[in-house]
């Protein structure tokens, strides 16, 4: 069996949602290679909250390696790594010290976007330097490199089975369910909570049952949100649920949804899955930097009014995006 080695920073959870996709790629082009992770410092969600899921497609994870960056050193304070061959390394990342500690690591083929490819043995394209692409994009640019393909566009993440049973006693075969996320990490990436809530009247007009998804920072959200949507679902108040992470729950409730809308967040990634199209707010942020291109992945952005500012998309322009997935 081959082996391919991917170098990252190191996954938060938004980073790892993100980078699902890429396992899925890797897995998918090199079938006969065991997929090895590593990080320096940082550690991986991989190892913890997404660990049911990357254990489908990585083999080993080395966290928090510790490098080394004079050659004097051993590679690594935490693994022997001098011992370790893979026939191919793939660096993530575009730290020059990082990178020429990596390389010592013995190996066939190094693949690396660092100091604008020099220390990669397979040369890259302008296309690949552009800074401007989504950073996914950017990621299967470099495994192209090694091995090029269309990406599976219509990849699904994987589902936990027993969420599923549980879920399917909450959901009926009866309605039809939108999701929304109203919340963000960061107070500009916020669309007005009332604009939501007038959103939220309009899908009831249509028959739809809200399903709310509110992070720790949006719990004052749920009691005004309860006054105004007596039939919405609030999953994370669901007894039923109350053993399974709360981040496979919201990625496996994409399945029963017609679809969702959310800000640009934590929540937005989770919601990604592809099960269900997602309506995508942004303010701030450069949506396409910020975005996957996916077909179930619609974008509205304060851009298309040459504004910076999240509020000032119209009410009438989202319930557009949503006509619009008729």
């Amino acid at each position: 069996m081959k082996s391919i080695l991917v170098f990252s920073n190191g996954e938060k959870i938004g980073d790892g949602i993100i980078k699902l996709p890429l396992l899925n790629e890797l897995k998918r082009r090199l079938p006969y290679h065991n997929l090895f992770w590593m990080t320096d410092q940082g550690s991986t969600v991989y190892t913890s909250t997404l660990k049911n899921i990357s254990c489908n497609y990585i083999h080993k994870i080395y966290e928090k390696v510790n490098l080394n960056y004079f050659f004097s050193n051993k590679i690594s304070n935490n693994y022997q790594l001098e011992k370790e061959f893979f026939d191919i390394i793939l660096d993530t990342q575009k730290s020059v010290f990082r990178t020429l500690t990596l390389k010592r690591i013995k190996h066939k083929t190094f693949i690396s976007g660092s100091a604008s490819g020099i220390f990669s043995d397979i040369r890259l394209n302008k296309n690949i330097r552009n800074e401007k692409k989504y950073y996914l994009e950017y990621l299967y640019d470099l495994l192209d490199l090694i091995l090029k393909k269309e990406v599976d566009k219509n990849f699904k993440f994987p589902i936990n089975e027993n969420i599923e049973v549980n879920l399917r006693k909450i959901f009926s075969e009866n309605h039809n369910y939108v999701g929304i996320a109203p919340g963000a990490g960061e107070e500009n990436k916020i669309w007005p909570l009332n604009n939501y809530i007038e959103i939220g009247k309009y899908l009831e007009s249509k028959d739809y049952i809200i399903v709310y998804y509110l992070g720790p920072n949006e719990r004052d959200y749920e009691k005004i949100l309860k006054q105004n949507f007596q039939n919405a679902i609030f999953l994370e108040n669901e007894k039923l649920l109350d053993s399974f992470n709360n981040i496979e729950i919201i990625m496996a409730s994409t399945k029963f949804l017609k679809f969702a809308i959310s800000n640009d967040s934590g929540v937005s990634h989770m919601l990604s899955t592809n099960y269900c199209p997602l309506i995508k707010l942004f303010g701030p942020k450069d949506s396409n930097k910020f975005t996957p291109k996916l077909k179930n992945l619609i974008t509205v952005s304060s851009s298309e009014l040459n504004s910076d500012k999240i509020e000032d998309i119209s009410i009438s322009r989202v319930i557009r995006a949503i006509e619009d997935l008729d």
